[in-house]
């Protein structure tokens, strides 16, 4: 049986796409640069997905984004500007966007009476806590688990580990403690972070996979979804299996 679902916030529950787009845009106009094209974003989540993966493997820490990731897109664009100053602008408005992805808010009303809901996120405590609370969601999570609280990141096993001993150190009245790593349901869109950190400390796990790009062969993943929706379905189906 399944007791408690954990979540990612960025691209699963808050659309960071959405945001990195309007910022850029906004910011390109703020810093008097060429005007903003949809074909830069690629450029975008294409540098920052390589550095994210770096930042996930230890190789560099997540504050030296700052003195390099606007440096290499600007230099793929072949745009001159003060790539630091642009970096710290865009950080700056991270806290404040809280756009949803469709069907999110319907999800997390729908878990939360269901099961111990908590947020599994890596980023700035304060920060991811202060963006659900912008999306009206922060009273539905039981707990959040948030890699500069935690003291590690996902995909690190003991990333999930210290989360699951928290859980299990502040039972919530009306749950069934102890709650065990096959007992959880991790949800959430990247296959290294939220996948391989959740299949390799023993949670189940579900793949959002918002872009239908489909699951590598070699990763037992249990479960698939387009939509948020359908994760109706699976924690239904898994809250009626036999302890």
């Amino acid at each position: 049986m399944i007791k408690a679902v954990f979540l990612d916030i960025d691209d699963t529950l808050l659309d960071f796409e959405a945001f990195a787009r309007a910022t850029m845009e906004e910011g390109f106009r703020r810093f008097h640069l060429p005007e903003y094209q949809p074909y830069m974003y690629a450029v975008f989540d294409r540098v920052s997905d390589v550095l994210w993966k770096r930042i996930e493997r230890g190789e560099m820490q997540r504050s030296d984004l700052i003195d390099i990731r606007w440096q290499t897109i600007f230099a793929e664009l072949g745009i001159t500007c003060d790539a630091r100053a642009f970096e710290e602008y865009f950080l700056s408005q991270l806290p404040l966007s809280a756009i949803p992805v469709k069907g999110a808010g319907e999800i997390v009303s729908w878990l939360a009476p269901r099961c111990l809901l908590c947020a599994a996120s890596n980023g700035i405590y304060d920060e991811q806590k202060g963006r659900l609370r912008r999306a009206g969601w922060l009273d539905r999570f039981h707990m959040l688990f948030i890699s500069e609280d935690v003291g590690i990141q996902k995909p690190a096993s003991e990333f999930f580990a210290r989360s699951i001993a928290r859980l299990n150190a502040q039972p919530v009245p009306g749950y069934s403690f102890p709650v065990l790593p096959r007992e959880i349901l991790m949800v959430g869109d990247s296959l290294t972070s939220d996948m391989r950190g959740g299949i390799g400390s023993g949670l189940r796990t579900c793949f959002f996979d918002r872009q239908r790009k489909g699951i590598p062969q070699e990763m037992p993943i249990d479960y698939c979804i387009s939509d948020l929706s359908e994760l109706k379905r699976i924690i239904t189906s898994l809250m009626q299996e036999e302890a």
